[in-house]
């Protein structure tokens, strides 16, 4: 049991209106508002729906009295021929979509209300305040003296406080001389506040389904006229036309806003995420590729910007392989939804693909991240290559947060020399998905790494994405990328960039299940390199534009090179 929607009570505020227009001195209908069924406070008190005249009726929100039970048609008759409010029962069957799309059965007890002004009023009163992005509790007296009142509550007064605090419809019930009074008090709490910064086709859907469902809705876009011509409801939404500060001022974001950010320009986007992503904001969302998201995402942590826990979902929308306009905008509404309701499946927690792939569309397919960590390390010296700072953070550390950043599940990583160098430098990071693994034949080279980690991976997943240990500039969004990739292809798949010899391939990895068994047959330390030369022709092949993401650490020189942080952190061609 919960609240009604505040877009039922808009809807039904509609279909008031519309009945006015026709003749405003004489409304031939009802607002019929459910109280109970079966004598409790059952399935969607509160829910209600305007009873008209067939002629009249046939809108969103509005009844044909053709179509509803006797009972009900009788005592909105009487109702309207005697303008005053009464309380009825009915028996609703499960195909009686009165209160909503159907399913409710049982003895009903249904509040009549004739429509005239004064109750217009009092439904435009709902409307401003939830518009403002207010809460209220509407309180309808059900018998006794009061058998009739309506009033509306702000949530902080103490005679309804706690109904609005739990979100949950209350009778109240009091004996007295005569009979019982009874008050059926209902909070109405607003959906929020959304800020769509973009103009596209998707965000002019977005922005009609959010508003169907009553968030206040604000359209943003820094390209002058964008916003204009058909389609734009400038009567329904804020039409900005600037960015990300413009668009602050005029929505003035809280704990109960959802960001959309969807400019379809890579620097605008990363301007409006900048300013996005520290704003006190509920949910900020970013459409756009898995790749792209990934990328902007590394440029945002590389400026300081770092996306609180669970609030910042790139690609956004729910997994349902949303490719269109349409597509878009519903995937985008179910997860700002789920967000609101705080369901775990729709909760965003990282950035993570769109989910459009075929692997991803057999079953939520999880890719598992392999970081290989076992080595030596003799060329570094007597001190670990593991615990070496670079940026304040260990070596290992960046590469473990890196796999973790991204969307690999397990990440597993594979520990041998210095053991317990290497779990100093990743001590602290609490995710569920991390695994550490011990190779105890480490001496013999990365062969037998790469076989106590493919042991860990789960017996469903497609195959495995790896990385090196000493390898900390790699960033997030390259990794993304190889598994984007190899999503799409099923293929091995890594990124090369031009050497003095031609291409040279990079990392991280993607492998096969399908080479699992070639890679466990090396030994030493030719490992899986001997498997990448013979399916060279037909790996994916993502090319950067330099070298600078793939530099590891054999010697001190290295990490004194690698601490001169280059301007740019690789790039794609």
């Amino acid at each position: 049991m919960s609240a009604p929607r505040p877009h039922e009570v808009l809807a039904a505020l509609r279909a008031l209106e519309d009945l006015a227009s026709g003749d405003p001195m004489s409304v031939r209908g009802v607002l019929a508002t459910l109280v109970s069924i079966d004598g409790s406070l059952g399935d969607r008190p509160g829910a209600s729906c305007v009873i008209a005249d067939d002629t009249a009726a046939g809108g969103e929100g509005a009844l044909a009295a053709s179509s509803i039970p006797e009972a009900l048609r009788e005592a909105a008759a009487a109702a309207i021929a005697e303008q005053t409010p009464r309380l009825v029962e009915a028996e609703l069957s499960e195909d009686d979509a009165i209160f909503g799309p159907g399913g409710l059965s049982g003895r009903a007890e249904v509040w009549i209300e004739p429509i005239t002004g004064e109750l217009r009023e009092r439904l435009r009163d709902a409307r401003e305040t939830l518009l403002r992005g207010e809460g209220l509790v509407i309180e309808l007296s059900l018998s006794g003296e009061d058998a009739g009142r309506r009033r509306h509550f702000p949530p902080d007064d103490p005679a309804v406080k706690a109904c609005y605090q739990e979100g949950v419809p209350e009778l109240e019930e009091e004996a007295q001389r005569g009979g019982v009074r009874r008050q059926l008090r209902v909070p109405l709490i607003p959906m929020g506040k959304a800020l769509i910064l973009g103009s596209g086709e998707d965000c002019r859907r977005l922005a009609e389904s959010l508003d169907r469902l009553g968030f206040v809705v604000t359209v943003a876009d820094h390209r002058p006229g964008r916003l204009h011509g058909e389609g734009w409801d400038r009567a329904r939404w804020q039409l900005i036309e600037g960015g990300w500060d413009a668009a602050r001022a005029a929505c003035r974001p809280d704990l109960d806003t959802y960001v959309v950010v969807a400019t379809r320009s890579y620097s605008a986007d990363l301007r409006a995420l900048k300013g996005a992503v520290p704003s006190p904001a509920r949910y900020v969302g970013l459409v756009g590729a898995a790749g792209r998201a990934a990328k902007l995402l590394s440029e945002l942590r590389e400026s300081g910007v770092e996306p609180r826990p669970g609030a910042f979902s790139a690609p956004a929308g729910l997994d349902v392989g949303a490719e269109t306009a349409e597509e878009i905008a519903l995937a985008v509404t179910a997860e700002i939804l789920a967000v609101r309701a705080e369901r775990k499946g729709g909760r965003p927690a990282r950035a993570r693909a769109a989910g459009s792939s075929p692997l991803q569309r057999k079953g939520g397919v999880k890719i598992p991240g392999l970081v290989l960590a076992a080595g030596r390390g003799k060329r570094f010296g007597q001190s670990s290559k593991l615990l070496a700072a670079v940026d304040g953070r260990p070596v290992l550390r960046h590469v473990v947060e890196t796999a973790l950043s991204a969307r690999l599940d397990p990440v597993i990583v594979v520990l041998g020399a210095g053991a317990e160098d290497g779990l100093k430098a990743i001590e602290g990071l609490d995710d569920p998905r991390l695994r550490v693994v011990f190779n105890p034949a480490w001496s013999t080279g990365k062969a037998s790494s790469f076989e106590v980690g493919l042991r860990e991976v789960p017996p469903d997943a497609p195959g495995v994405v790896t990385l090196l240990g000493d390898m900390p500039r790699v960033p997030a969004w390259l990794v993304e990328r190889v598994i984007a990739e190899f999503e799409l292809k099923g293929a091995l798949t890594f990124p090369v960039y031009s050497g003095p010899e031609g291409p040279v391939k990079g990392h991280p990895t993607a492998y096969p299940r399908e080479l699992f068994g070639e890679i466990g047959r090396l030994v030493g330390d030719d490992t899986a390199m001997a498997a990448v030369r013979g399916h060279w022709g037909e790996a994916v092949k993502i090319p950067l534009d330099d070298g600078l993401t793939q530099a590891d650490i054999d010697t001190a020189q290295d990490l004194e090179l690698l601490n001169v942080k280059p301007e740019t952190q690789g790039r794609l061609l």
